[in-house]
């Protein structure tokens, strides 16, 4: 009888190989750890978060903020090495702090991983995600669900185990309002505490929050994000008498993705001087207010908007949504946004701008491009263009230019050619176009405009992409003619 061959001996189709350089860069990390008496119960136990560092190297570093039923919040810090075979396996040796030995399991492309091994006293579990590049207070934000699970003491002595799960609602600036149910054993109970909270450095992405009952008495919860919007987030939490930790989740969609590119609704891509949309609920005025004159307005009816503490030009202000202009000279990066209608002012948020995000401006359709034909009229499938003529097509988030004169937010850009500086192409349904110019259309605000020559294609109706440093826009339709 003939055995069966090793699993990894098998052939295979697709997948790949990992290998040390497989973890690279800070991961988001939880750990689990528990000293069983020999009477099978719990007599000591650890629940920390934080991040583990890889270098691709072979070398590691853990930095956690550690529970345990001696002390709460206490760091934890060690140095170690590891080492990652071929079918995603390896092992890591840690020599400093609590020196441990575990099993090393790497999934997900080198994004995430697990661990499992044992200490000098604890049997130890580890799972970590790659953490996002940057992080602000405003990351969190809404309303975010969470689950998890812990242990309840008297005094240092582990009394029982128990269950969590409710909700924390983060205001995006610096204030958190928690409500969550305990079960311990038959015994059920609710926590209902407000606090403080704030995530400590833009690059680390952890973050803490101190809570109080009505009663006065206090929680405290340490939390690292693993999603670059904020949606997700590892925490533990404790108090006088217990410790637990678990995962949240953002309730709806996370605030974040409410703020969005003003042409192609993308969020996340506002780049600076281009106009963005935020949506939502009682942001402005009803009837809505307009900017009817340049410079725009910071304020419309009752409604501000602020970038990074700075009141910012808007376009329009209605119950629902605002259309406002990035600070043109505004860094590349994560910003705080958060809008104040009369006196009450909205939960913050944070959004990234990058340095260049395109978007094409599209009809009332949702579909066709707002391209401008040579004889002046909009581009339909009743007014196509022809192969061979040059038009106009209007988008916003070009980025950088060369001004021909002063370019101020809120203000009319100059007249005359203010080219973008990245390179820059238009493709209709992926045939490269003659560029004549991509940069800002003068006297507009947040404007920019692609001229381009049609190029050769069929008659029909066709994607249209413009990329500008290497960064496509979403693709809006134009319509061509014989």
């Amino acid at each position: 009888m003939a055995l069966a061959a090793p699993t990894f001996a098998q052939p295979q189709i697709g997948g790949g190989t990992c290998s040390t350089a497989s973890l690279n860069g800070k991961y988001a990390t939880t750990m689990a750890g528990r000293q069983v008496s020999s009477s099978g119960t719990f007599s000591n136990i650890r629940q920390a978060n934080g991040v583990a560092t890889f270098d691709g190297l072979g070398n590691v570093a853990l930095s956690l903020t550690a529970n345990t039923n001696i002390s709460a919040s206490q760091p934890l810090k060690a140095n170690g090495t590891y080492n990652i075979s071929s079918n995603c396996s390896g092992t890591v040796s840690i020599a400093t702090g609590d020196p441990a030995t575990m099993n090393l399991v790497v999934y997900n492309q080198g994004k995430a991983f697990l661990m499992t091994g044992a200490d000098d006293t604890l049997n130890l579990s580890l799972g970590g995600t790659l953490q996002p590049a940057t992080c602000l207070t405003a990351s969190l934000s809404g309303v975010y669900a969470f689950n998890g699970n812990g242990f309840t003491f008297n005094g240092t002595s582990i009394a029982g185990v128990t269950e969590v799960s409710g909700l924390l609602q983060f205001d995006g600036q610096s204030k958190v309002i928690a409500n969550w149910n305990v079960t311990a054993g038959t015994t059920m109970s609710t926590v209902a505490a407000n606090g403080t909270y704030a995530v400590n450095t833009p690059t680390s992405c952890l973050g803490a929050a101190t809570l109080a009952d009505s009663s006065g008495k206090a929680y405290s919860l340490t939390f690292s994000i693993t999603d670059a919007t904020g949606a997700d987030f590892q925490l533990i939490g404790s108090s006088s008498q217990s410790s637990f930790m678990g995962t949240a989740h953002s309730s709806f969609l996370n605030p974040s993705q409410s703020v969005s590119n003003g042409a192609s609704f993308k969020a996340g891509e506002t780049a600076p001087g281009s106009i963005f949309s935020i949506f939502g609920q009682n942001l402005g005025p009803n009837p809505a207010a307009y900017s009817g004159a340049l410079p725009l307005l910071d304020t419309l009816g009752t409604t501000r908007v602020t970038v990074n503490g700075n009141a910012v030009p808007l376009f329009y202000s209605g119950t629902g949504q605002i259309n406002a202009q990035m600070p043109v000279h505004i860094a590349p990066g994560l910003v705080t946004i958060a809008v104040t209608n009369g006196g009450a002012t909205s939960n913050a948020v944070a959004v990234m701008v990058p340095e260049v995000a395109p978007g094409i401006f599209v009809n009332p359709d949702n579909k066709h491009a707002v391209v401008i034909n040579p004889d002046s009229s909009a581009n339909s499938a009743s007014t196509p263009a022809h192969v061979g003529d040059t038009v106009v097509a209007y988008f916003t988030g070009g980025g950088p230019v060369t001004p021909s004169g002063a370019w101020n937010t809120g203000d009319a850009s100059p007249l005359g050619q203010s080219p973008v500086t990245e390179d820059n192409s238009v493709a209709v349904n992926g045939t490269p176009a003659q560029v004549i110019y991509v940069g800002l259309t003068g006297g507009s605000v947040g404007l920019y405009q692609a001229n381009f020559v049609v190029p050769q294609v069929a008659a029909g109706e066709y994607p249209l992409v413009i990329n500008i440093g290497g960064v496509a826009s979403p693709a809006a339709f134009i319509s061509i003619a014989d």
